[in-house]
């Protein structure tokens, strides 16, 4: 702990993104909590749906899956983090081993650095998170949306999704720092570099990609049967599409190299795009780092966008087929538009989630890149050729990330309301509903992000002068 502690404090901006990140991560789950505790109130003072058990029963059924889908996204977006900031510390954890400093030692010191910053960032997004809650029900009683909503916004289980981010996080670098052990000494001579596709790709790992993706499948699809008399089916779904999911990530350095290479064909004009197309098929390892923050990221927007847009014409079937009174159908369709503007607020996570995780991913990996980028201008290009080789590289990325995460989206968010809501009267089976203005928001605004992302990183790389950034370690 003492060496985690004297870690921190010798240069504590390393620990900012990561930091950020898991800030982000615990006040994505409180406010799911608070959020869910909020609609539940809301909803409830709707007397069709107070005397409805079913109406109920969906209601608990959504807070369960929204806090189960924030603790794994967090687990997944911290973890991305530190896998990079982990492979960044390679040669300086060499060359600690080469003068004598044992793995384990290196190992429990980076391990007790997730701790410590999982404790500091978890209790910041925590306070941010129940702040912001309690100012979203003072804003709906100050300008008239709902009077003193009775809703409890500390309730006990909210230290579930804290603790749960603290033992993530130390997890995580627990296990990030498991690449300690295979360093060598002999790296720190200046031979590290990123593992190759077989290096990283051992076969244990890639069938248990493998497996998780095709077992996720089956349960999805079994959810999606169950789901046409039951809504309890979601909780057969959902473990299938956070499994299949897991599988991915886990098999990202197969799966993001095919796609990456196919967006670098199309988009490889010029020299920086051929340069850039190449560099990201030459470390398939570094990309798959780079580019899943975006993608799991760009699969939240459209899944909670694609869940609501789902919703919305499920719940337009149910009512047009029904034979409620005109005033009970009014007073549903508020209901449902309370749950739409719910999903907008989790969109709003959501978004928020995917900048951060891209900019910090992007930023570690270009910073990263020093000695590259030095060998680059030692050759003769120029600053602003290799400027434009990382943008052209971020844009192929950014492309590569977003198809994979909008196909991934519609897929999660259309399995996830045909479970839940098929089993409702006049619903049954539907088609995918596509969220298409959030696509194209995403679409055109996470490139912009990624390349603005990718300017602060780039211009201090290139302002380092060659024989410097040839002599890193």
């Amino acid at each position: 702990m003492k060496n985690a502690i004297r870690e921190v404090r010798a240069d504590p901006r390393q620990h900012i993104p990561s930091v950020l990140v898991i800030t982000i991560a615990s006040l994505f789950g409180v406010v799911i909590i608070d959020g869910i505790a909020i609609l539940s109130a809301w909803m409830r003072r709707s007397e069709i749906v107070a005397e409805s058990g079913t109406a109920l029963m969906m209601i608990a059924i959504v807070g369960v899956v929204f806090f189960m889908i924030a603790l794994f996204v967090s687990a997944l977006v911290i973890s991305n983090t530190f896998s990079i900031i982990v492979a960044g510390r390679s040669e300086r954890i060499a060359l600690l081993r080469l003068v004598g400093a044992s793995s384990r030692r290196l190992r429990r010191s980076i391990s007790a650095e997730g701790l410590l910053v999982g404790i500091v960032g978890t209790i910041a997004g925590a306070l941010v998170g129940t702040g912001t809650s309690a100012a979203v029900v003072w804003g709906m009683d100050r300008f008239g949306v709902v009077h003193r909503l009775a809703v409890t916004l500390l309730p006990p289980w909210m230290v579930v999704p804290v603790l749960a981010t603290v033992v993530v996080t130390w997890a995580s670098a627990s296990l990030g720092s498991r690449r300690i052990m295979t360093v060598s000494p002999m790296e720190a001579t200046g031979q590290a570099q990123d593992p190759s596709l077989d290096e990283a790709g051992r076969r244990g790992k890639n069938l248990g990609s493998l497996a998780c993706v095709v077992v996720g499948i089956m349960m999805l699809v079994g959810g999606v049967a169950v789901g046409q008399s039951s809504p309890l089916a979601i909780f057969i779904a959902l473990p299938g599409g956070m499994l299949s999911f897991t599988g991915l990530v886990l098999g990202s350095a197969w799966v993001m190299p095919p796609v990456q290479g196919m967006v670098g064909r199309l988009m490889a004009r010029g020299p920086a795009g051929r340069m850039a197309a190449r560099n990201a098929s030459r470390y398939p390892v570094r990309t798959a780092r780079t580019t899943m923050g975006l993608v799991i990221g760009v699969t939240l927007i459209v899944m909670f966008a694609a869940a609501a847009t789902n919703l919305v014409r499920a719940m337009g079937k149910a009512l047009a087929s029904s034979d409620l009174p005109q005033e009970a159908v009014v007073e549903l369709q508020g209901v449902v538009e309370n749950a739409v503007i719910f999903f907008s607020v989790l969109l709003g996570f959501s978004v928020l989630i995917a900048i951060i995780g891209v900019v910090n991913n992007l930023s570690l990996s270009v910073m990263q890149r020093t000695r590259e980028i030095g060998l680059l201008r030692a050759l003769g290009l120029s600053r602003s050729a290799v400027r434009a080789t990382i943008r052209a590289e971020a844009a192929q990325l950014t492309v590569a990330a977003i198809s994979l995460g909008i196909v991934l989206g519609i897929g999660y968010g259309w399995a996830g309301a045909l479970s839940l809501l098929s089993a409702i009267d006049g619903v049954g089976f539907f088609a995918p509903a596509i969220p298409w203005t959030v696509l194209l928001a995403t679409a055109v605004v996470a490139p912009l992000i990624v390349v603005l992302a990718s300017l602060v990183p780039a211009r201090r790389a290139t302002r380092i002068s060659p024989t410097t950034a040839l002599a890193a370690t």
